[in-house]
């Protein structure tokens, strides 16, 4: 066999075994999806590499529309044998990276809408890399059929921008990019202002309750992003008094009148470096004051009804 078929076969292969792999992929994520239960401390410990994996196929897949255009001029024409490639590479690493996303969500406790469709979103994106890989094979020397590879690589960025901007609204809020973008560039792109903060109503006037006033904003802020609507871990919601009453997979985190048998105070009191602490991802722990109000809450009953005084 002629080595230049050789190379062609061994392409096509790597194509099969990529679509092999993500259809797998697809049926795991459908059947097993995350659900906000930790499991697995190895799924953990690989899951965790999937914050660094994310950054290969996003420069990658950006890298690619720039070779095709510099390789449309007749000096720089042989970058376009290298989009070939660095396409390539970009649908292997989009993969790899959401396959390690489902094992992070499934492993590590993590659940919730946001947290869903970002797995979603880099699934579809890998998908899209490998058509597109595909179709740039069977168009070579085919002029007329190039359209559907544009097309395909085109729809690779908006793809790309609404993935990653769901993974950024999981580490760092859903209005963590948009939150100061000036009225008249929010107008022009049709972005909604933030809608008011449920927990910012909850201290009005009207509120008088301790938990309105006190409690239910500092676990806006400090806790809500990692257990609330958006991305539950560990099964439990801290964005309500009942969800902080129900707790989580290993059960109640309050236990009234008793802040040091309270599993919620446990964890936001010890060493950042334990793997419990709370919050954890790198953000700002709760100050000791802070600490000292929960603990002062629970000891008095952590009732939803106690006036703020």
């Amino acid at each position: 066999m002629a080595p230049s078929k050789e190379r062609s076969s061994s392409g096509a292969l790597l194509i099969w075994i990529g679509f092999a792999a993500v259809a797998g992929l697809c049926v795991v994520a459908g059947l097993r999806p995350p659900d906000g239960t930790e499991r697995a401390e190895l799924g953990q410990f690989i899951g965790r590499f999937h914050p660094l994996l994310v950054h290969g196929p996003i420069a990658l897949i950006l890298l690619v529309p720039i070779l095709e255009i510099a390789g449309a001029f007749p000096r720089t024409r042989h970058l376009r044998a290298a989009a070939g490639f660095v396409l390539g590479l970009a649908a292997a690493a989009a993969i790899a990276s959401a396959i390690d996303g489902w094992i992070l969500a499934r492993s590590g406790g993590y659940g919730g809408h946001t947290v869903v469709s970002h797995m979603w979103g880099g699934t579809i994106l890998a998908i899209v890399c490998l058509a597109a890989a595909a179709v740039r094979r069977i168009s070579a020397g085919r002029p007329a059929r190039l359209a559907g590879y544009r097309l395909l690589l085109i729809s690779t960025i908006p793809l790309l921008v609404w993935t990653s901007h769901q993974g950024g609204a999981l580490s760092h809020g859903d209005n963590f990019l948009t939150q100061h973008m000036p009225d008249t560039l929010r107008s022009f792109l049709g972005v909604a202002k933030p809608r008011p903060n449920p927990v910012a109503a909850l201290q009005s006037p009207v509120s008088t309750t301790f938990y309105a006033k006190r409690i239910a904003p500092l676990l806006d802020q400090k806790c809500v992003s990692c257990h609330g609507p958006q991305k539950v871990k560990g099964a439990l919601r801290l964005d309500s008094y009942a969800g902080i009453m129900k707790g989580g997979e290993d059960g109640p985190v309050i236990e009234p009148w008793e802040p040091l048998k309270s599993e919620l105070c446990r964890r936001i009191t010890l060493p950042p470096d334990d793997d419990d602490f709370m919050p954890n991802d790198g953000k700002k722990p709760l100050t000791p004051d802070e600490v000292k109000l929960i603990q002062e809450w629970i000891a008095a009953g952590a009732s939803d009804r106690q006036p703020a005084g």
